[in-house]
């Protein structure tokens, strides 16, 4: 029986793969531990597969070409659960840089808590370009942890508070809870019209079916974050596109008070903030007000698309 199966969803990333591999490469793992790596290509048009390839020929990962050609990140992730072989399934992106201690420290804490079936661990930024003054991790002026892609909760193994909802970037489930949770929701993640919120949904169910995460720092990975990431217009952009994904994953159409369903609190939200923000002067604070306000502004984004989605569900 295999330790782990790792598992990562990949589309038209083939230059930034090797830096991946390497770092998988480089990790501390005990003699005795045996594990799979499960890469999806998720139909790229680049070279994925022959990258993919070419690291299976090097010999020195257990990498094995998992194809899902139909776009969908769920979907991929899916098709890798049919196929994982381990009683340890980790789930990671393909942009990410493991540190040495990452797979084993998720093996060993899988073996010392065998009354735990979700895992989570730590996860840090790294800034592929110089961080603007205006971007900030910590302190009054922090951004929302997804956009900075960190989860820090210290150096002690514990219990995570059950509020906390760990992402896909590096969070590992036993099999059999796995099983028991189900397949990640095929219409949400990168690759379909709900870009966001397939991670959190899933790892939220699993959360409403009675699980815990035990938080292990060192399972520790850094998350690349490209120049691209690192101005506001891609900041606004986000709080949109991850409010309007909320509300079509977990929305209902409102039957209390709407203009043309979108509730009644939401436009007055909006038209608070906006204004707000045009009477900010205070830079940061400016910055802070307009992600406010654009997160409202895809909430209702979100309401006006949710009965044509729904409708969509129903039909499939």
């Amino acid at each position: 029986m295999l330790n782990a199966s790792v598992i990562i969803s990949t589309r038209n990333r083939a230059s930034i793969l090797p830096r991946l591999f390497d770092a998988l490469a480089a990790m501390r793992l005990n003699n005795e531990t045996r594990w799979e790596l499960l890469m999806v290509d998720n139909g790229s048009s680049d070279d994925t597969v022959a990258v993919i390839a070419a690291e299976a020929e090097r010999g020195r990962l257990p990498v094995h070409c998992v194809s899902e050609p139909i776009p969908g990140k769920s979907r991929a992730l899916n098709r890798a659960i049919k196929q994982a072989q381990a009683e340890l399934l980790v789930f990671t992106d393909d942009d990410v840089e493991p540190q040495a201690t990452w797979l084993q420290a998720y093996i060993d804490a899988a073996a010392l808590h065998p009354e735990i079936d979700g895992f989570a661990g730590k996860v840090l930024p790294k800034w592929l370009g110089d961080i603007p003054a205006w971007l900030h991790t910590e302190g009054e002026f922090a951004l929302p942890r997804g956009i900075t892609n960190t989860r820090d909760f210290g150096m002690s193994q514990q219990i995570l508070d059950e509020q906390v909802i760990p992402g896909g970037v590096n969070t590992a489930l036993r099999a059999e809870a796995v099983a028991k949770n189900g397949w990640f929701r095929e219409e949400l993640g990168p690759g379909t019209s709900v870009p966001f919120t397939e991670d959190t949904e899933y790892m939220g169910r699993f959360r409403r079916g009675g699980g815990e995460f035990w938080y292990v720092p060192e399972a520790l990975l850094y998350h690349c974050n490209i120049p691209e990431r690192m101005t506001k217009a891609y900041v606004c952009r986000w709080m949109f596109d991850v409010a309007r994904c909320q509300v079509l994953a977990y929305a209902d159409v409102p039957a209390g008070k709407n203009i043309a369903g979108i509730p009644l609190y939401l436009l007055r939200h909006y038209l608070s903030r906006i204004v707000s923000f045009w009477l900010e002067p205070r830079e940061q604070q400016r910055l802070q007000k307009k992600m406010k306000w654009m997160f409202t502004a895809g909430e209702i984004a979100g309401y006006r698309q949710l009965p044509a989605f729904k409708q969509t569900l129903a039909a499939d």
